[in-house]
């Protein structure tokens, strides 16, 4: 069984082989630029991961902050500085109403993106990676 469904066949013209008589085609990209331009979002921060849901998608930066937008990123749903460093990883519950940021400064905060809930706990050491419960 081959990992992509398609290779490339001897003439290097590269249509499906397999059995039988269906081909596998690629799957199509679907995407929409940002309705402004992500410089202009962050100002003279830099990105540092990205993060998307259904609903949303939050951009850590380099200096400790998260931005949370709509997902055609024209409205700004959230932005709150969680970290004293580099945000590395974000992620969310199932329903999108919060998010989790974690950091190089240790800490992992847990932010209601529709409310004012915020939990913060510093583990001491760097954070690289963040997941939430779905039925959080």
């Amino acid at each position: 069984e081959e990992a992509s469904g398609a290779s490339e066949d001897e003439s290097g013209s590269g249509s499906a082989s397999g059995c039988g008589s269906e081909s596998e085609e690629e799957p199509l990209l679907k995407y929409q630029r940002l309705g402004t331009s992500v410089q202009d979002l962050l100002g003279c921060d830099r990105a540092s991961c990205v993060s998307a849901s259904s609903k949303v998608l939050a951009v850590g930066t380099h200096e400790g902050h998260v931005v949370v937008f709509d997902t055609l990123g024209h409205i700004e749903v959230k932005r709150f500085s969680a970290h004293s460093a580099t945000v590395n990883d974000i992620g969310y519950d199932e329903a999108n109403e919060f998010i989790a940021s974690c950091s190089d400064d240790g800490t992992v905060v847990v932010t209601g993106l529709y409310s004012d809930d915020h939990f913060k706990h510093d583990y001491g050491r760097p954070v690289k990676s963040v997941a939430l419960d779905p039925s959080y």
